[in-house]
């Protein structure tokens, strides 16, 4: 079982990196990072908050200006274009849902 299978949707229930690192059996932080990594990656779209307490957790249903502000955060920090695919992706369809 990965991180994403996991998380909890909305912002308000994000978990903490030592949580997770705990819960999903990583010997470090940084270990779960590269995990999250993996799996933003392959197209799992994971969301994350620094502002305190911070943590990561998965779109809400329909929230779609969550998913906005992970694309430009990602955009601003020059991610890989496949984890913005993704969340570009879920965007589409979300807001193409609504029409």
């Amino acid at each position: 079982m990965g991180v994403y299978e996991n998380l909890l949707p909305g912002k308000e229930n994000a978990l903490t990196p030592e949580y997770l690192t705990v819960k999903c059996h990583f010997s470090s932080v940084r270990m779960l990072q590269k995990q999250i990594e993996m799996e933003r990656r392959s197209g799992k779209v994971i969301l994350s908050s620094a502002t305190s307490p911070g943590g990561y957790y998965l779109p809400a249903a329909g929230d779609t200006m969550e998913i906005r502000k992970f694309i430009r955060t990602l955009e601003n920090r020059g991610d890989t274009l496949r984890v913005l695919e993704s969340a570009r992706e879920l965007l589409e369809e979300l807001e193409g849902d609504k029409n």
